[in-house]
């Protein structure tokens, strides 16, 4: 395990800033108080939970820019090795990243992939205020534990946040589920078994709606309530993360994987996947890049302002 911490001493300046790093395999935490700019490079495939607890904060993230105003959390899918913040000099924020080999070690792979991050449109999240979790970002801050000790303290908080976040969502997502009438649940589970079992189709949302025998509107409406995404955007990423697994775990050439998610031309399939991931197909192929398996969001136009 690597592992560094920079404490400052703060006797005669109480304004110094302090930044506490800590990392163990797959985790890292860090605390800064008081602290105007900072800039920290992760791995690449990497989630970030971002917490700040002062003044508004800027992050730059993925070529995109957002806003997290005070005692707000955003959780982030890093597609870009850099993630910055910039706020003033009193700004004091958390990052926790992690990446997806912890989540599947410790056993939250399917619950993480459906349930938070296979919902919306965006490469971010707006994590409901849950004071539990800035509670235990404090203890990994506080600690005094060294070596060993600290990272079995580490992974054990980290996973203590993931059920919280985790829990948080869950919870959002059925006070939505509940307001769509059960006529037109089925309606719209209906829908969604159609789109995952024929990726190679290209619905539209008239279509869709005269196969389940309601009206366009009601199925756009009560399928982004229940699912959390538009049709079209579930359609997409249905599509895209079966290509990525069909590029992982096939030879299939390019041309035969566009066609089986709905894409006739693999120039079109190209860039709608690296609209949707980041980087082409090929990348996962060539110089043996292999990704991890989990969902990744859109990235939607250069700059993103964050609606909190």
């Amino acid at each position: 395990m690597t592992q560094k911490e920079i404490y400052q001493d703060r006797g005669d300046l109480a304004e110094e800033p302090m930044v506490i790093d800590r990392q163990a395999n797959g985790l890292r935490m860090i605390a800064a108080e008081n602290c105007a700019e900072y800039e920290v490079s992760l791995k690449t495939e990497v989630y970030a939970l971002v917490v700040n607890l002062a003044d508004q904060v800027a992050i730059h993230y993925n070529g995109l820019k957002g806003t997290l105003r005070r005692n707000k959390k955003v959780f982030i899918k890093l597609n870009d090795a850099t993630l910055a913040i910039a706020g003033n000099e009193k700004s004091t924020y958390f990052i926790l990243a992690f990446d997806h080999a912890y989540i599947r070690e410790v056993g939250l792979e399917d619950s993480f992939s459906h349930e938070l991050l296979f919902r919306d449109e965006q490469n971010c999240c707006l994590i409901d205020h849950i004071p539990a979790i800035v509670g235990k970002l404090m203890d990994l801050k506080q600690t005094s534990l060294k070596n060993v000790l600290m990272r079995v303290y580490l992974r054990a908080k980290v996973s203590m946040i993931l059920c919280l976040l985790l829990d948080s969502v869950q919870n959002n997502i059925k006070s939505a589920r509940s307001k769509v009438p059960a006529d037109q649940q089925e309606k719209v589970l209906l829908v969604k078994e159609m789109i995952e079992n024929n990726l190679d189709q290209n619905y539209t949302i008239s279509a869709l709606s005269k196969e389940v025998g309601t009206n366009e509107q009601y199925l756009k409406l009560n399928f982004k309530k229940y699912v959390g995404q538009t049709i079209f955007g579930y359609m997409t990423a249905c599509k895209m993360n079966r290509a990525k697994i069909l590029l992982k775990t096939t030879d299939l050439k390019i041309s035969q994987i566009s066609q089986q998610v709905g894409y006739k031309h693999p120039t079109h399939f190209a860039g709608a996947f690296k609209r949707f991931f980041g980087y082409i197909p090929n990348m996962i192929r060539c110089m043996g890049f292999y990704l991890a398996d989990s969902l990744e969001l859109f990235i939607l136009g250069e700059e993103l302002l964050l609606p909190f």
